[in-house]
């Protein structure tokens, strides 16, 4: 893959790449030679029997939603922070993600991840799926 990426980036003749962008496109495609698509995500059920009370869990979605409802022991965090507010999330223990459906947590998830953080999964389905969870029992 990251031949194929870099072969990518080599044929971008109208757009030179700066240091900053190569190595930043470097950081991406060995994060994504190493992953598969479900690395890394985790279903509801998994969180209940697993995560609670063990994670961090960040609600990345708007605080809005959050104050509307959220899972035990979650915290806000919306999904365009996690970088600047990287200080507060753990590295000792599991970090859950989560947002309405799981696209906006997959994309914190994937910065985080860049950024060294492999302690972090993302729950699929996110929020939506929860509540269709804690209404079946």
């Amino acid at each position: 893959m990251m031949v194929g990426v870099m072969a990518w980036a080599g044929s971008l003749q109208a757009q030179e790449l700066d240091s900053e962008q190569m190595a930043a496109l470097q950081v991406m495609s060995s994060y994504m030679d190493e992953s598969t698509h479900t690395q890394g995500m985790v279903t509801p059920q998994q969180v209940q029997a697993s995560y609670l009370g063990v994670a961090q869990i960040l609600d990345t979605r708007e605080e809005a939603q959050y104050e509307e409802g959220h899972l035990p022991g979650a915290v806000p965090m919306e999904w365009r922070q996690v970088l600047e507010r990287r200080q507060e999330i753990a590295t000792d223990k599991p970090v859950l993600l989560y947002c309405g459906t799981g696209a906006l947590s997959a994309q914190a998830g994937f910065a985080l991840r860049a950024l060294g953080y492999s302690n972090v999964v993302i729950m699929r389905g996110g929020y939506h799926d929860w509540q269709k969870l804690m209404a079946g029992q």
